[in-house]
C-alpha cells in the first residue's frame, strides 16, 4: 500500500484514510507511541476493569479504559 496522509482537526483528532483502516481490519482503538521522532499506530483493543479482574490478559496488544 502507498503512503497516505491523515489529517489533524483542529481538536488535535486524526482523521485516517479509509483504505488504511480497512487494510487493518477496521480496528475502533489503536495503541500510539512516538518512536525516534515519528508518530507509530497500531490495532489495539479496550480492556475494562471486569476483564482485568477476571483474570484477562491485557498484554502490550489492549489498552485500558474508554479513553475518550
Amino acid at each position: 500500500m502507498l503512503p497516505r496522509t491523515a489529517k489533524l482537526t483542529s481538536k488535535n483528532q486524526l482523521t485516517l484514510p479509509k483504505r488504511v483502516v480497512e487494510a487493518l481490519g477496521c480496528p475502533t482503538h489503536f495503541r500510539v507511541q512516538v518512536v525516534q521522532g515519528a508518530l507509530v499506530l497500531w490495532p489495539g483493543r479496550v480492556v475494562t476493569g471486569d476483564q482485568l479482574g477476571r483474570g484477562g490478559d491485557a498484554g502490550e496488544s489492549g489498552t485500558r479504559g474508554g479513553g475518550k
